[in-house]
């Protein structure tokens, strides 16, 4: 299965600001990736602190 051609059926073209695919594709999962790690960590409830404890 080569994806260049499946994109270049789609959509025509291989890039897009100058700029390839595999770019896009990459930055695209990096994006999901951090709004994931920010979903869990922001839904996390903070650990209730000892009382004389540093």
């Amino acid at each position: 299965m080569n994806w260049n051609k499946i994109w270049m059926y789609l959509f025509g073209t291989c890039e897009w600001l100058e700029l390839n695919i595999g770019f896009w594709v990459s930055m695209a999962v990096v994006v999901i990736i951090v709004i994931l790690i920010n979903v869990v960590f922001w839904s996390m409830k903070p650990k209730n602190k000892l009382v004389g404890s540093v």
